[in-house]
């Protein structure tokens, strides 16, 4: 009974949901493990602090997530935001301040978040002075990160949509140490800063995230589906034994057959 094309366009759709469950889960076990391979390469680049001056030497492809240290003094007429970032939900820019180094290349530093509310008072345009950098000499450790995010200068022309480093350079008119497309994320000073802002970027985020938990959740989607589907079959089964109901093509017919004599 369960052979007919109503019954077999049922099963394939079932089978269908189930294979798709299981494909799902096996996506999120891939990304699982290309989230501990990139938080390999990112725990074994943040390890050591390099000087600025041996980033400068090395393959470009690999200067993100490298600690570097390096002298020099933030020139604070060389200032850009970045809009549409926040900080524990709350809305606000990305101060980005070029960093001129002791050998006077120039070096794109992050020096944290400011909020909405701050750029607002000075009528969203950067320098403020409520979050000016230390004068003078000063030495910065960070993380080399890497922005093309795909930015656009706002109408104000101060502003960039997105962290994107090569645009801001340009916009700045610099001439980079280090790949135009890399910046610092600034983690301390020395000496250090006397204001609270901007706020210091948090580190990477080198949790596993939700691949494992997901993947678990399409599994039992999977699960329940083959075994719930399997037992709604055996369901029907066991009612139609019950009342006595078997296909239609062996049940007996109406009139004895005549016997010929």
């Amino acid at each position: 009974m369960f052979l007919t094309p109503r019954w077999i366009a049922s099963h394939v759709f079932a089978l269908s949901l189930v294979v798709a469950f299981i494909g799902a889960g096996m996506w999120q076990i891939d990304r699982l493990n290309e989230r501990k391979e990139e938080n390999t390469l990112v725990e074994s680049r943040m390890g050591d602090v390099e000087s600025f001056s041996s980033a400068v030497f090395a393959d470009p492809e690999t200067l993100e997530f490298r600690r570097v240290r390096v002298e020099g003094s933030f020139d604070v007429d060389s200032e850009i935001l970045i809009a549409n970032r926040s900080d524990q939900g709350s809305p606000g820019f990305w101060m980005w301040t070029n960093f001129v180094t002791s050998e006077g290349q120039d070096l794109l530093v992050n020096r944290g978040f400011v909020g909405r509310g701050v750029i607002l008072q000075t009528g969203g345009a950067a320098p403020l002075s409520e979050a000016a950098p230390t004068k003078g000499t000063v030495t910065i450790q960070g993380l080399l990160r890497r922005g093309l995010d795909g930015g656009r200068v706002t109408e104000t022309g101060d502003q960039l949509s997105r962290p994107d480093a090569e645009l801001a350079v340009e916009l700045l008119g610099l001439d980079p140490g280090l790949d135009p497309s890399i910046y610092m994320e600034l983690e301390a000073q020395e000496p250090p800063r006397i204001s609270s802002i901007p706020q210091p970027v948090p580190s990477p985020d080198l949790s596993e995230g939700p691949h494992r938990s997901y993947a678990f959740q399409w599994f039992t989607f999977a699960t329940i589906g083959f075994v719930g589907y399997a037992a709604v079959l055996l369901r029907i089964r066991r009612g139609d034994q019950e009342r006595g109901d078997v296909p239609h093509d062996l049940e007996p017919s109406a009139q004895p057959p005549s016997v010929g004599v």
